[in-house]
């Protein structure tokens, strides 16, 4: 049986997606700047507010908190455009990673199924519990010594360095 999600307005949501396949996709860093682009592009345009994130090579943590507390718009705006973009210059550069994010109907995946993980934040407690793993997560996975030497999180702006993606401070 799958937990129930609820959309609270003004509550925290931590969420994580996948590329398809685990597919390492977002190991690149110019498909990093448009899957960042895309998120602040719709961060101003749904209003959402961002709390803490990380790209990993092939997956998203985010941390936000939607506005309305409608998380189904976020998502799809994140994904489907992001998608789209990747998709279209994926093709162009003729990049070999398309064939393995194909089906077996042949068609092109960039995203797992399904929305992802997706979890309403109870309390301040937990808050800061996600906010240290999606900062830590680079770290464990040896990709980098500490979590402000990653780039492509929210790590460095809690240090006081302005990042890739605005970030809400509350």
């Amino acid at each position: 049986m799958s937990v129930r999600r609820y959309n609270i307005e003004a509550q925290a949501r931590f969420l994580t997606f996948s590329c398809y396949q685990r597919v390492q996709l977002l190991d690149d860093p110019d498909v990093r700047n448009l899957l960042i682009e895309q998120i602040e592009a719709q961060r101003r345009s749904l209003g959402f507010r961002v709390i803490a994130w990380v790209i990993m090579p092939e997956h998203v943590h985010l941390l936000l908190v939607p506005k309305d507390g409608e998380i189904a718009p976020v998502l799809k705006g994140i994904k489907m455009g992001f998608a789209r973009r990747v998709l279209t210059k994926m093709r162009k550069d003729q990049n070999p990673l398309l064939e393995k994010m194909r089906d077996a109907r042949g068609v092109a995946h960039i995203w797992q199924r399904g929305g992802g993980y997706d979890r309403n934040v109870r309390d301040q407690a937990e808050l800061e519990k996600f906010v240290g793993y999606i900062h830590m997560n680079p770290v464990k996975r040896g990709l980098v010594e500490q979590a402000t030497d990653w780039v492509w999180s929210s790590a460095r702006d809690y240090q006081g360095v302005q990042g890739k993606i605005e970030l809400w401070r509350g």
